[in-house]
């Protein structure tokens, strides 16, 4: 950055991936439920710190909400707690859950003046020439974005503190529908600073050349498909005498739940309590608790007559939310059935090949079947379906 008059120094926070409102898949509508009252209660927090911190710029960069399940109360609290923080700049760039296309929040005209929300996939910008500021950043309009906006683009004029605000796939797919960008665009662009969204898990502040990017993480972990979690990214940006300096801090955590998942090898056990013995110690040595929602997932080879329960409460264990997925294939000790010649020997070597198939739908589906077929052979009670 060349050369500024004027001694500065500004203050920002950057978080990302909030998701209010968005419905957790995998565990029950009421937990669900619970998790979206948890993901608002984040949000409130994160809030109160901005006035702590007295920020000049916060940097939303994507998902802010879920525009399909966003309701009025919502929409009502943004405006509210912006509204509240009427010193500090919020800068929104929509990524893929809250694109700008007939969004009923960023579309309403309701936003305080002080919350900035680009409406463009193509590159834009916000001035703040008070503070010396420039925010380049696009928009999803849809929940795809297949472009560039950085592509072969420079920063317009480099005696600002230039800062990039968007929800992007760094270095990733060249044909990523989550705006695919690259690390060669940020050397070429040129800002100070790229506050990026999109990704759940935290990336450090990462320097390239003379800028510096980070995803900050999802603020609260939204559920097992995506059990990433970060926080909120703090830095400074100041100068004096025309020479720029980035301060970091450490990021400030304000989510509590932890979504884990672990594979058990249970091969050969035949008993429930063992199962449980093997669970209760893993959930031990990994130190989970009551902010863990925890899956297990059960592998290996079990005797072809033994059911596995695995309708178990979470407060079993102590945890926030638990289940156990059984993929074990009944194959443990069942040499002698390749021998034999009664109709469950028959049923075996039929299904035996396809037990072993590549694909997990259809090798699960096969073990399955060959549970019932024995269970009705020997007239046994099954709850498998």
């Amino acid at each position: 950055m060349s050369e500024k008059e004027t001694d500065v120094k500004v203050k920002f926070l950057h978080c990302s991936d909030i998701h209010l409102d968005m419905p957790i898949i995998g565990i029950t509508p009421e937990k669900s439920d619970e998790r979206k009252r948890v993901i608002r209660s984040a949000f409130m927090r994160l809030m109160e710190f901005v006035r702590q911190e007295a920020a000049d710029f916060v940097l939303i960069s994507g998902d802010l909400f879920d525009v399909g399940f966003v309701t009025n109360t919502t929409a009502e609290i943004l405006i509210r707690e912006f509204r509240n923080c009427s010193e500090t700049q919020f800068i929104i760039a929509p990524g893929k859950h809250d694109p700008v296309r007939d969004n009923p929040i960023y579309k309403s005209g309701r936003l305080p003046e002080n919350c900035h929300v680009f409406e463009s996939e193509h590159l834009d910008r916000f001035d703040f020439p008070e503070k010396n500021v420039t925010v380049y950043g696009w928009a999803f309009e849809t929940s795809e974005l297949r472009t560039n906006p950085l592509y072969d683009r420079r920063v317009d004029d480099t005696s600002k503190i230039n800062i990039v605000c968007g929800y992007g796939d760094l270095d990733g797919d060249v044909d990523s529908p989550l705006c695919p960008i690259s690390t060669a665009d940020i050397k070429k662009f040129g800002a100070d600073y790229y506050a990026l969204g999109s990704r759940h898990e935290r990336c450090d502040f990462t320097q390239v050349e003379g800028s510096i990017y980070s995803y900050p993480g999802a603020v609260e972990c939204v559920g097992f498909d995506q059990p990433g979690v970060g926080g909120v990214n703090r830095f400074t940006v100041g100068y004096k005498k025309g020479e720029i300096s980035i301060s970091v801090k450490k990021p400030v955590i304000l989510g509590h739940l932890d979504f884990k998942e672990e594979t058990l090898n249970v091969t050969g056990v035949d008993t429930n309590n063992e199962i449980l013995s093997r669970v209760s110690r893993l959930i031990s040595e990994k130190k989970y608790g009551q902010d863990t929602a925890l899956r297990i997932i059960l592998e290996g080879y079990v005797p072809p007559r033994f059911v596995i329960q695995n309708h178990l409460e979470s407060d079993a264990f102590g945890l926030y939310y638990f289940e156990m997925i059984d993929k074990t294939l009944p194959l443990f000790g069942t040499e002698r059935m390749a021998r034999d010649m009664s109709v469950s020997g028959e049923i075996y070597r039929r299904l035996l090949p396809v037990m072993h198939s590549e694909d997990e739908e259809t090798r699960l589906s096969a073990a399955n079947a060959f549970r019932v077929a024995l269970a009705a052979l020997e007239n046994r009670e099954t709850d498998m379906f």
